[in-house]
């Protein structure tokens, strides 16, 4: 049940972070070159994290983990 929790939570934040960034940052419709570094970063970092999470705390296979992070 923990590792479902933060499963969730690496899916859920990022989604929340995202929100955040953008509908704080649009400025005439697009953003500026930094707030789409931010939004590239928050991806990045959260999808190693949550493959590493399933690496890590389940019997997942290499492409198992591959097609979960890519979903």
């Amino acid at each position: 049940m923990c590792i479902t929790i933060m499963i969730l939570a690496l899916l859920i934040i990022p989604i929340y972070l995202l929100y955040t960034i953008v509908s704080n940052n649009m400025n005439n419709g697009s953003l500026d070159g930094h707030s789409n570094a931010v939004c590239i970063g928050i991806l990045l970092v959260f999808t190693l994290a949550f493959s590493a999470m399933m690496s890590l705390f389940t019997r997942a296979k290499r492409h198992e983990v591959l097609g979960a992070a890519a979903a």
